[in-house]
C-alpha cells in the first residue's frame, strides 16, 4: 500500500493561512442589525420661535392691508402669548384695523384696554384714535372729554391741530356753536394748516357765523377779537338788531365793521345797511299810521273801525295837552294784500310813522305784518289770523280771539252750569270748521262729550235734514214686529190689516235729544233760522250756544222766544259796566248817529292804548324799538272791551263778556 505523503512545509503554510484568516475576520467590525430607537419629538420653545412667527406674519399682512388675515394672525399670537412682549402692539393693531374698517364698536374696548393696561407706555396716537372712535359712535360728551384729556397729557406733541379740529366737530354736534368756533379758530393758528385744508376750515367757520343765533354771535365775538372773523360776526349782529328794530344797536355794530374792516368787501354791505338804519331812525314819534279797507267788499267793516279810531283820537287831542300834535295817517288797503304792502312801506319810509294800526282782514294782514317786521315798524293788527304774531316781535294783535271766546263759554256752561253733553251744528266753511274743532277739543278736555255733529251749506236757509239727522228722525226706525198665528182665520186677517192701517196713521217718532246744548258757530241771521227750526222739530229744553257773531238785536227779531236763554260771548256790550263804556257810547251816538259795535270799540281801544303808552313814556320813546318795548311790557289796560294786556306772544288777552237773552233783551251773564 502506497501512502501519499504531503510535505511538511505545505502543511505549515496551510496552518499559517488559517491562523491569519482567523485574526483578520476576528478583528473586522461586526454590523449588528436591530430596530432603531423611536425619535423623541422635541418641542420648539414657544417663548421665541412661535410668538415671533405669528406676530411677524400679522405685521406682514398689516403692511399689505390684508386686514382679515392680519386679525387672524394677531388673534393667534394673543391666544398663545396672552402676556407676551408684543401684546400691547397686537391689541393696538387690532383696534386700528377695526377703526380703519369702520367697526367702531369693536375698536373702542381694545383702545380702552391698551390705555388702562399699559399706562406707562401710553402713546398719543392711541388716545387720539380713542377720542375719534367715541365721535364716530356719536358719544360726543365722551369724545370731548377724551380729546381734552389728550391735550393735558401731550402738551408739546406735534399735530395738536387735529385734536382742535376734533373738538370743534364734537362741540358742533353738541350744539355748542361758539365753542366749536373757538376750537376751529385755533386750528387756523397752526402754521401746518395751509392751502385747501385752510380754506375748508375758513368756510366751516363762516358757516357757523351765518347759522349762529344772536347770543351765539356775542360769544363768538369774544373769541374772534384778534381775527378777521370779527367783521362778519359784527355784520351778522347788525342784521339781527336791524331786522328786530333795534336800530341804535344795529348802527353801533355796523360801525365796528365800516370803521376798521381792511377789505373792501367788508365795507360795501355795512355801508348800505348804515344808510338804511339812518333812514329808519328818522322817525316822527307823533305819527300813527292806519291801514283799513275803506273801499271794496270790506269797506263797511273798515269804516266802523275808523269811526272808533277817530273818536278815540279826537278825545285825547281835546283832553291831553301834550298829545295835541298827534297825527293819524290813514291808508286804504281796498282789501288787497299788494296794495296794503305798498301802503305799509309808504307809512314807514315816507311818513316815518312810529306805529301802524291794522290791517283788519286776515289774508291782507299776513303779508303786511311780514313787511312791517322787515321794516322795523311796530304794527297792531286787528285781524283774527291765528299765530300771526309769530311773524316777528314787531307784530301785536288786538282782536276778540276765538280761543278766548270758547274758553269763557266752556268755563261757564260746563264749570258753573254743569252741562256735559253737546251737539254741534256748523256751517261748512273755514269759520264754522275752526270753531267746531276748537269747541270739540275743549269739551272733551273738560270731561264732556259731543253726541252729535252736523254741517250745512253756509248759503242754506232750510236745516230740516241736518236737524233730523242730529235727533234720529232722518232715517226710518224699524217697526215693532206683529206676531201672526200659523193658521189665520179670516177675521184675524181683518184685525191685522186694521192694526197696520192704525200704525201708518201714527205720528212721527219722538226726537232723540241726547245733548244738553247745541253750539251754532254762525252769524245771527242763520242762528235765528236754526233756532226756530229746532223748535219746529221738537228739539226743546236745550241751551243754544253761539259766538260773538250773535251779538245783534236782529237775532231776537228773527227767532223771538226760540233764542230765550241762549248764551254767547261778546266783544263789546254797552251795558257791560266797564270803565269808559258809557262815555264812549254817548259820544259815538252823538258823532255817528248810531250804536257802536265791536269793531268800533276795538278801534277805539287800540288808539287809546297807543296814546296811553305815549303819555306815560313819550319822553323816552325816540325810536320804533322804544315803542315796541313799551307796548310789550305786559301792562294792563282798561278798555271798553274789558281789562286787557298783551301776553308774551304779543296777543291781546281778555275775558270776553258772556251775554244771555231774556225776553227781548241781552243781559250780561252773572
Amino acid at each position: 500500500m502506497t501512502i501519499n505523503k504531503v510535505p511538511y512545509f505545505i502543511k505549515a503554510i496551510t496552518v499559517l493561512i488559517a491562523v491569519m484568516a482567523f485574526f483578520v475576520f476576528s478583528c473586522e467590525k461586526r454590523i449588528i442589525l436591530k430596530k432603531p430607537p423611536e425619535k423623541v419629538a422635541v418641542k420648539k420653545p414657544p417663548e421665541k420661535k412661535i410668538v415671533i412667527d405669528y406676530f411677524l406674519e400679522a405685521e406682514r399682512y398689516w403692511s399689505e392691508k390684508n386686514y382679515d388675515k392680519a386679525l387672524a394672525a394677531y388673534d393667534q399670537y394673543l391666544m398663545i402669548e396672552p402676556k407676551g412682549d408684543r401684546v400691547r402692539d397686537a391689541l393696538t393693531r387690532k383696534a386700528t384695523i377695526y377703526y380703519n374698517t369702520n367697526r367702531y364698536e369693536e375698536a373702542l374696548p381694545l383702545f380702552l384696554d391698551v390705555i388702562e393696561e399699559y399706562p406707562v407706555e401710553r402713546r398719543a396716537e392711541i388716545h387720539l384714535l380713542t377720542a375719534k372712535t367715541y365721535f364716530h359712535l356719536k358719544k360726543y360728551p365722551e369724545a370731548r372729554l377724551s380729546a381734552l384729556r389728550w391735550l393735558e397729557i401731550y402738551t408739546y406733541y406735534p399735530g395738536r391741530e387735529e385734536v382742535f379740529f376734533l373738538l370743534g366737530q364734537t362741540l358742533k354736534e353738541l350744539h355748542n356753536n361758539p365753542r366749536a368756533f373757538y376750537w376751529w379758530l385755533k386750528v387756523l393758528e397752526s402754521s401746518s394748516i395751509k392751502g385747501e385744508r385752510k380754506e375748508r376750515i375758513r368756510l366751516q367757520l363762516s358757516d357757523l357765523i351765518y347759522q349762529a343765533t344772536e347770543d351765539e354771535l356775542m360769544q363768538m365775538s369774544a373769541y374772534a377779537k384778534e381775527s378777521d372773523f370779527i367783521y362778519p360776526i359784527y355784520y351778522q349782529l347788525a342784521l339781527y338788531y336791524f331786522t328786530s328794530g333795534r336800530l341804535e344797536k344795529a348802527r353801533k355794530a355796523v360801525l365796528n365793521v365800516v370803521g376798521v374792516a381792511p377789505e373792501e368787501d367788508w365795507v360795501i354791505k355795512p355801508q348800505e345797511m348804515l344808510q338804511m338804519i339812518d333812514e329808519r331812525l328818522e322817525v316822527r314819534p307823533n305819527v300813527v299810521g292806519c291801514l283799513l279797507p275803506l273801499s271794496g267788499p270790506f269797506a263797511l267793516y273798515g269804516q266802523e273801525v275808523l269811526n272808533g279810531l277817530e273818536l278815540g283820537f279826537d278825545i285825547f287831542q281835546e283832553n291831553e295837552e301834550g298829545l295835541s300834535s298827534m297825527e293819524l295817517v290813514i291808508r286804504d288797503t281796498k282789501g288787497d294784500p299788494e296794495t296794503a304792502i305798498e301802503a305799509i312801506k309808504e307809512l314807514a319810509v315816507k311818513e316815518k310813522a312810529l306805529v301802524t294800526i291794522g290791517p283788519l282782514v286776515s289774508r291782507v294782514a299776513e303779508g303786511v305784518v311780514e313787511k312791517a317786521q322787515e321794516l322795523g315798524m311796530p304794527i297792531i293788527t286787528l285781524s283774527q289770523s291765528e299765530a300771526i304774531t309769530k311773524k316777528g316781535d314787531m307784530v301785536f294783535q288786538n282782536c276778540l280771539n276765538p280761543e278766548d271766546q270758547l274758553r269763557s263759554l266752556v268755563n261757564k256752561v260746563m264749570g258753573e252750569m254743569g252741562l256735559k253733553r253737546f251737539a254741534i251744528l256748523y256751517p261748512a266753511n273755514s269759520y264754522g270748521k275752526y270753531f267746531m274743532n276748537k269747541l270739540w277739543d275743549k269739551v272733551e278736555s273738560n270731561g264732556g262729550v259731543i253726541t252729535a255733529v252736523e254741517s250745512y251749506d253756509p248759503k242754506s236757509t232750510d236745516f230740516a235734514v241736518e236737524i233730523k239727522k242730529m235727533v234720529g228722525l232722518f232715517y226710518p226706525r224699524p217697526r215693532p214686529e206683529i206676531e201672526e198665528e200659523q193658521e189665520e182665520k179670516e177675521e184675524d186677517k181683518g184685525q191685522l190689516e186694521q192694526k197696520m192701517e192704525e200704525q201708518d196713521l201714527e205720528e212721527e217718532p219722538e226726537p232723540i235729544v241726547d245733548f244738553d246744548a247745541v253750539f251754532i258757530p254762525d252769524n245771527y241771521e242763520r242762528a235765528g233760522l236754526i233756532a226756530s227750526q229746532l223748535a219746529y222739530h221738537d228739539v226743546l229744553g236745550v241751551t243754544l250756544l253761539g259766538t260773538s257773531l250773535w251779538n245783534s238785536p236782529k237775532l231776537i227779531d228773527i227767532a223771538g222766544r226760540y233764542v230765550h236763554g241762549a248764551i254767547f260771548p261778546s266783544g263789546f256790550f254797552s251795558g257791560s259796566g266797564y270803565i269808559g263804556v258809557d262815555s264812549f257810547v254817548d259820544q259815538y251816538r252823538t258823532s255817528f248817529g248810531k250804536e257802536p259795535r265791536f269793531l268800533a270799540a276795538i278801534g277805539y281801544d287800540t288808539i287809546r292804548v297807543v296814546k296811553e303808552i305815549l303819555k306815560e313814556k313819550g319822553k323816552d320813546i325816540k325810536t320804533r324799538e322804544d315803542f315796541r318795548s313799551a307796548l310789550a311790557r305786559n301792562k294792563y289796560f282798561d278798555t271798553v272791551t274789558g281789562p286787557m294786556f298783551f301776553d308774551d306772544e304779543r296777543r291781546a288777552k281778555r275775558d270776553p263778556l258772556l251775554l244771555t237773552i231774556s225776553g227781548r233783551h241781552f243781559l250780561p251773564m252773572p
